[in-house]
């Protein structure tokens, strides 16, 4: 793989990272999910899940493999 598509390949995780975090805030406070509660931890690992297999239909769609 060349520069540019590991360049667009580590903006694209980062994007998706970063999103997932607004995403995870957001729904803390729109749900009043108190911090170190069963909720947050099950908000958190929803979106986690959900995050990874984003990355990984992505990396196969588009040919992104390592």
């Amino acid at each position: 793989m060349d520069s540019r598509e590991e360049n667009r390949k580590k903006t694209l995780d980062h994007h998706v990272d970063e999103k997932f975090h607004e995403i995870y805030f957001l729904a803390k406070e729109e749900y009043d999910i108190k911090s170190k509660s069963e909720e947050e931890k099950l908000l958190y690992e929803l979106l986690n899940k959900f995050k990874l297999k984003l990355k990984e239909r992505c990396k196969s769609h588009f040919g992104l493999e390592n």
